[in-house]
């Protein structure tokens, strides 16, 4: 979990460093990608289809 939480934390910090922002539905999947509720593929798709990425 600690591994999950400091990627989660890295990534957001580079999407603001970079200008951008991330939004609180992504926040939220990312929480229950940091408890282990879903995987990380999961926490792809979710993110592809809420900006229509597929």
């Amino acid at each position: 979990m600690r591994r999950r939480t400091e990627n989660v934390g890295l990534s957001v910090q580079s999407v603001r460093l970079e200008g951008g922002d991330v939004t609180k539905a992504f926040m939220h999947d990312a929480g229950e990608y940091t408890r282990g509720t879903i995987g990380s593929a999961e926490l792809l798709s979710r993110t592809c289809r809420r900006y229509g990425l597929e």
